[in-house]
């Protein structure tokens, strides 16, 4: 068994020659992962057969790199303790708030009258940092985040990126998938009894209602549990869980993340529309925000590779592989010493635009709450 410091050497190692690796932890699990990839070259994805860790941007028609598990090493080591490390002083070199309002008002006026009934737009928030180590980086959001899906990226072809996504795309074990629908926001306060507003409500009634009617063509025996209230640091979300099992197909996987990527949660309903909407008028490029990233055609054996337990338990190893895949939200940026935060949010015909810039601000807080 690694320890903590051999782990992060070899990490600190392949830092150094810029071999694409990543770290990641995943919800409620009490251990830090990482792939090394054994090379400096970069692979990318054709048809969704292939096993590794991948990252894809928010467009599918950008590359989406991975990092092959036949090219890189996979370490493990179970619950670290660390030091947070106190959060650095930054500054905000970018605070368009009129920008976004303007943008929010757009939307709604091209909801109620067009037959848009949703769309998400974001923005990229862009602040100095006077220490930006991204192992650190790492262990703090591992540490302040345990519910949810953290990772540090690098790869030289996308440079380093940081998040704590609370959503996840799907997760594929044997022919059973789950997925959810995560839509509708609002900031936690401990002394007030949660009440979610009808705005909400029907922002994340758009994003169920359309994964379950794409989900039929994929899945059979689909069942929905929710919606609930699912706390994400210091932000709340309406929760549906879907479960079903994958239709017997060719390329079952490969159509399964094309009809649910992107969703109504990070781009709006009906989609082209949507889409066709943030391309216009968003004007930045949103990069790998609200794309995905996560464990690839993985075989449940490599996960026994570190752990005693699981060695001991290997009668109950199935040898099966899975998938499990996170939205990349909640997530950053790093440039040297820059850190590109992004955020976003659902609008409706009941959008406030004032509102809505306040909730981007809160969400970003998720990242820039630990630099």
């Amino acid at each position: 068994m690694l320890t903590p410091t051999d782990f992060f050497d070899q990490i600190e190692a392949a830092l150094q020659s810029k071999r694409p690796f990543v770290l990641f932890s995943k919800p409620g699990q009490p251990s830090i992962k990482s792939y090394i990839q054994l090379d400096s070259e970069s692979y990318t994805i054709n048809d969704f057969s292939e096993s590794g860790f991948v990252f894809a941007p928010f467009d599918h028609h950008k590359d989406r790199y991975y990092i092959p598990t036949n090219k890189s090493s996979f370490i493990e080591i179970e619950t670290a303790d660390f030091k947070i490390s106190t959060p650095t002083n930054t500054s905000n070199t970018t605070n368009d708030s009129i920008h976004h309002i303007e943008l929010v008002s757009k939307a709604i006026e091209e909801i109620k009258s067009s037959d848009l009934e949703k769309v998400v737009v974001s923005r990229a928030f862009q602040f100095t940092l006077k220490a930006s180590n991204p192992i650190e980086i790492f262990k703090n959001l591992y540490q302040k985040y345990p519910m949810a899906f953290t990772y540090c990226w690098f790869h030289p072809e996308t440079g380093f990126w940081f998040g704590a996504s609370p959503e996840r795309l799907l997760k594929l074990e044997g022919k059973s998938v789950s997925t959810m629908s995560l839509a509708g926001t609002q900031y936690y306060d401990a002394s007030k009894e949660i009440i979610w507003d009808d705005k909400n409500r029907k922002e994340h009634a758009f994003v169920t209602d359309y994964l379950l009617d794409v989900l039929k063509d994929y899945l059979d025996g689909i069942k929905s549990v929710g919606s609930s209230t699912l706390r994400a640091g210091e932000l709340l979300h309406l929760q549906t869980s879907i479960t079903g099992r994958l239709k017997p197909s060719k390329e079952a996987l490969k159509d399964l993340i094309h009809a649910l990527h992107p969703t109504p949660a990070v781009c709006g309903t009906p989609k082209a529309m949507a889409l066709d909407f943030i391309n216009t008028n968003e004007l930045y490029d949103r990069e790998y925000y609200t794309g995905f990233f996560g464990e690839l055609n993985i075989s449940d054996s490599l996960t026994f590779r570190n752990s005693k337990k699981n060695i001991e338990n290997r009668a109950y190893h199935t040898n099966r592989k899975f998938t499990d895949l996170a939205v990349n939200l909640r997530c950053m940026k790093l440039i040297n010493s820059t850190a590109i935060l992004y955020s976003g949010g659902g609008i409706t015909k009941d959008s406030d635009p004032n509102q809505e810039c306040i909730e981007i601000h809160n969400k970003i807080q998720t990242v820039k709450s630990i630099l």
